[in-house]
C-alpha cells in the first residue's frame, strides 16, 4: 500500500476529485504539475513565464499546459495583475525574489532558440505596444499594404514577432512580402517562417537576401526536376524542399549533379542524399568528376603473365610430354 508521509500542520491544498478522476490518465503528466502550482497560489499566478521559473518546466510547456485547463474549464485567464499575488505565488516557491512583470512579456528579448508563446498579446497590449512603439506602427501599416486588411490573430503575431525575435522592420516586412509571394499569408504559415528564421539566426536584411536567393534557387532546381517520382506537385512538400536546401545550400551542388545522384538512386531521395554527401566530401561538384573517378576504380584488363606460345616451344613442355609417355608405357 501506497500511503503519503507529510506534515499537514503547515497547511495543504485540495485538489478536486472530480479533476483526479477525469484527468488522471487524460492529462499530461507536466499539466498536473502547473495546476498544482495554481491551487497553491488561489490568488492567482502572474504568466507562464512565472509557472515555468517555480515549477521548473519550459514555458512553451507551461503554456500548453494551461490551454489544456483553460479548454476543459478547470482554470480561468484573464488581463488582470496582481502584483502581490504574483510575488507571493514566488515566495510560496522557495525561490529567490523577481523583479515585477507585465503577464505578457512585451520587451525585445533574445529568444532564437524558442517558439512563441502560444498565448497571444490582448488588443489591449497590442495598442499599448503600438502607442510605445512607432516603428511597430510602421511594420503594422507596412504589413496591411503588403497582406490586405488583417485581423487580430495576424497582428498580435506581428507583436510577438518584434517583441520576442526582436527583428527589425526590413526584416519583418521582407518576412511578409516573401510570404505573399508564395501565397502562404496565414497566420500559422507566418508564424512558421519567423520560427525557422530565428532559429537559424536570419535577423538581418543580409541574411535575408541570402536566404531568399537560396530558396529562390531550390525553386529553381525543383522545376528541372518536376515530372520525377517525387516531383509531381506544382511546389516542393517540406521533406523535399528540406533535401534541396540541404543539396544546394549547405552543400554547394548543382542542380546536375542532384539530377545525377537522383538517377542513380533510382529516384530514392535518401539513397542519393548518401551519394551527395560522399561525393561532395570527396569534391566533387559535377557529374563528369563523378563519372571520371569512376572509369578510375574500375578493374584494369588483367594481362597475361606468361607466352603459351613461348611454353609451347619450351624444354619444360617437351619434358613433360615425355614423362607422360613413360608413365603411359609401363
Amino acid at each position: 500500500m501506497i500511503k503519503i508521509k507529510c506534515d499537514y500542520l503547515n497547511g495543504a491544498v485540495a485538489v478536486p476529485t472530480d479533476v483526479i478522476d477525469k484527468f488522471l490518465k487524460l492529462a499530461p503528466a507536466a499539466s498536473f504539475k502547473v495546476l498544482l502550482f495554481i491551487l497553491r497560489n488561489p490568488d492567482g499566478a502572474a504568466d507562464a513565464q512565472q509557472i515555468a521559473m517555480c515549477t521548473g518546466l519550459a514555458a512553451e510547456d507551461v503554456a500548453d499546459c494551461l490551454v489544456f485547463w483553460e479548454s476543459h474549464d478547470i482554470i480561468a485567464i484573464d488581463d488582470k495583475f496582481n502584483a502581490e499575488a504574483a510575488k507571493n505565488a514566488v515566495g510560496n516557491a522557495k525561490i529567490a525574489d523577481i523583479p515585477e512583470e507585465k503577464p505578457q512579456n512585451l520587451q525585445k528579448t533574445n529568444a532564437s532558440v524558442r517558439s512563441l508563446p502560444v498565448k497571444k498579446p490582448t488588443q489591449r497590449d497590442i495598442a499599448l505596444r503600438l502607442a510605445e512603439e512607432p516603428e511597430l506602427t510602421l511594420i503594422c501599416n507596412e504589413a496591411q499594404t503588403i497582406l490586405g486588411t488583417f485581423g487580430y490573430d495576424t497582428q498580435a503575431l506581428i507583436v510577438m514577432i518584434y517583441d520576442y525575435y526582436g527583428f527589425p522592420p526590413e526584416v519583418i516586412i521582407t518576412l511578409l512580402q516573401h510570404q505573399k509571394c508564395e501565397n502562404k499569408t496565414s497566420s500559422s504559415a507566418i508564424k512558421s517562417r519567423a520560427e525557422d528564421w530565428a532559429k537559424r539566426g536570419i535577423d538581418t536584411l543580409e541574411a535575408v537576401e541570402e536566404e531568399l536567393l537560396l530558396l529562390e534557387k531550390v525553386k529553381n532546381i525543383y522545376g528541372t526536376l518536376k515530372g520525377l517520382p517525387s516531383f509531381t506537385g506544382d511546389s516542393p512538400s517540406p521533406r523535399i524542399s528540406k533535401y534541396l536546401y540541404q543539396w544546394a545550400g549547405e552543400w554547394g551542388c548543382s542542380k546536375e549533379l542532384i539530377k545525377y545522384a537522383l538517377d542513380e538512386a533510382d529516384n530514392v531521395l535518401s539513397d542519393a542524399n548518401k551519394l551527395l554527401k560522399k561525393w561532395v566530401n570527396s569534391g566533387f561538384t559535377e557529374p563528369l568528376q563523378v563519372q571520371e573517378q569512376k572509369k578510375k576504380a574500375l578493374p584494369k584488363e588483367i594481362k597475361k603473365s606468361y607466352d603459351t606460345e613461348k611454353v609451347g616451344r619450351s624444354s619444360v613442355l617437351d619434358w613433360a610430354k615425355k614423362y607422360a609417355s613413360k608413365e603411359e608405357n609401363e
